[in-house]
């Protein structure tokens, strides 16, 4: 997967609304070992980011200098689209850190060919791991369950011995399950009575 870059300058001395009205986003960089920074970045430009760049090492482009980052959290006004602030992670590339990373659910799974339903716990994994070890996604092999009743926990996962899933190894992932049997028309008089 190619770099993904986005502009970073230190924060000009106005308000975060000021900011946000010249389509800016208030922004804090830091990272371990080094002083917190107060920044800014261009709206615009962080809207256009792909979905990638929420779990993966981004480039940023802070006054000339590049700098390895992770987007660690966005607060959003949670009616519409629209970002009041941006915390940057500042990533040291020698040591390990936890992130979140989409679950890709791979394989077709003979239980639910036989006429079963998946049921998807969890969308994304937690994961420990160096900076250039982050992978795009994590696969789940879904021809793992062969029984209905049958599922997937974190443990069953394989990833290089390199990266730590930090999940609870007996939580379910994914579940097979057999589908619910219609109401007979006895059942659906006697629900409809009630």
């Amino acid at each position: 997967m190619e770099k993904i870059k986005l502009a970073v300058s230190k924060r000009e001395a106005k308000t975060p609304n000021q900011l946000r009205r010249e389509g800016f986003i208030p922004g804090t960089l830091y990272g371990a070992g080094v002083a917190s920074e107060n920044v800014q970045l261009c709206a615009k430009e962080f809207s256009r980011l792909p979905q990638a760049a929420y779990s993966h090492m981004i480039e940023l482009d802070y006054e000339g200098t590049t700098v390895n980052g992770l987007i660690r959290q966005v607060q959003r006004k949670s009616t519409k689209d629209f970002v009041y602030t941006v915390e940057l992670y500042r990533v040291n590339l020698d040591k390990k850190l936890t992130v979140s990373v989409p679950l890709k659910y791979v394989g077709a799974s003979a239980a639910i060919h036989a006429g079963g339903q998946a049921v998807e716990n969890y969308q994304e994994a937690e994961l420990e791991c160096l900076p250039s070890e982050i992978p795009d996604f994590v696969e789940v092999d879904m021809s793992m369950i062969e029984n209905m009743e049958g599922a997937i926990h974190f443990g069953d996962i394989k990833l290089p011995p390199t990266i730590k899933i930090l999940n609870p190894l007996d939580e379910i992932v994914v579940k097979v399950v057999a589908p619910k049997a219609a109401p007979t028309p006895k059942e659906a008089a006697a629900a409809g009575k009630k």
